[in-house]
């Protein structure tokens, strides 16, 4: 999805969506879970932890994005806003469903066309960067993200599908502002500048692989009867158990947990590593700058004493580039030791020769 605030909504959600309202507690009880622990601390205790990994499992929310130059969703002046204002609704989150949407197609898809432009414009976060080098060192494993802006994809993390690219890192939960697809046939379609002109102008387009497709925005709706076209989750919960097989950590960067699309992700996670028998082998992690995140994540699970996660307060932009930057000083330095003992019984073979 987009960048927005770490403190906000994850954007569009699909049938993932948990219909349970979070259970909150009082602030008497708030208080008993949260750690003496300093931030500082924390911080480095995440650190030493992560750079001793095999490999990590990334779940991104729009905390990822903040720093793109992207619209936000719920904050003064993002797309709720500006989606209410633009089709005269009460609320501008009744675009991102798929019952406004099935009624106003057009209007929708203009709007989402604007939003497709925009996002052509924004650049990636050293978050961004940072994830395609832990990629690079062979450290992520897996990158799943909730946000439909794509730019994962513009630093070369590439979108996984079960077929055409099963190694790819980067798993779009939500979909992709920047394709169109066939909700009839499934058939993708890469957005290009002339073709958000004339959505922009509600003009809808046919799919040109089926005579009765209407193309669509490749992102996932509240309550979307298309969401099998965007993403295929059963599939999806498949390769996140085998990436739970060989994780060491799981990370939940900029994801504000106000969202029970969220919240169930988490608990899903949990559950693969309670039936693997890895829950306390394997470390969760979060990573916003918010205070609330641990408490809306802990406030919204049902057995609050046995979720056990370290609680990172800090911006992800600063998080992720400096443990990049340690995997890499780590790695260099194995290369470097590596060499040289190659170089030391090199020479001694040599001796012993001579």
């Amino acid at each position: 999805m987009l960048g927005e605030a770490n403190s906000e909504v994850e954007g569009p959600m699909s049938a993932f969506q948990d219909a349970a309202t979070p259970r909150r507690y009082s602030m008497r009880r708030r208080k008993r879970v949260e750690s003496s622990v300093g931030a500082s601390d924390k911080l480095e205790i995440f650190f030493e932890a992560a750079t001793q990994c095999q490999k990590i499992v990334v779940f991104s929310g729009s905390g990822l994005s903040a720093t793109t130059g992207v619209s936000m969703f719920s904050t003064k002046g993002g797309l709720y806003e500006k989606g209410r204002k633009r089709l005269k609704v009460q609320d501008g989150k009744r675009l991102f469903t798929y019952p406004f949407y099935a009624k106003n197609k057009d209007a929708v898809q203009a709007f989402f066309a604007d939003i497709f432009n925009e996002v052509l414009r924004a650049e990636p976060a050293p978050s961004h960067q940072s994830l395609a080098a832990l990629h690079k060192c062979g450290l992520l494993q897996r990158h799943y993200t909730l946000n439909i802006d794509g730019l994962a994809g513009v630093v070369g993390m590439d979108t996984w599908h079960d077929q055409a690219k099963p190694s790819a890192p980067t798993v779009e939960m939500h979909g992709n502002i920047r394709q169109l697809v066939c909700p009839e046939c499934c058939h993708v379609v890469s957005l290009d500048k002339v073709l958000a002109r004339q959505l922009s102008l509600k003009r809808l387009r046919q799919c040109p692989k089926c005579p009765d497709g209407i193309l669509r925005f490749k992102i996932m709706l509240y309550d979307d009867e298309e969401g099998d076209c965007v993403t295929e989750s059963e599939k999806l919960w498949s390769l996140l158990e085998k990436d739970l097989e060989v994780a060491d950590m799981v990370l939940w960067v900029g994801i504000s947990f106000e969202q029970s699309a969220s919240v169930e992700y988490f608990r899903k996670v949990r559950a693969m590593l309670l039936a693997q028998q890895r829950v306390d082998s394997v470390r969760q992690v979060l990573i916003n700058p918010s205070d609330s995140v641990l408490w809306n994540l802990l406030s919204a699970t049902s057995n609050l004493a046995n979720v056990e996660v370290l609680n990172v307060t800090a911006e992800c932009d600063a998080v992720l580039p400096e443990l990049a930057a340690r995997v890499g000083l780590i790695q260099k330095s194995k290369k470097k030791m590596k060499l040289m003992e190659t170089g030391e019984m090199g020479d001694s073979s040599q001796g012993r020769s001579s």
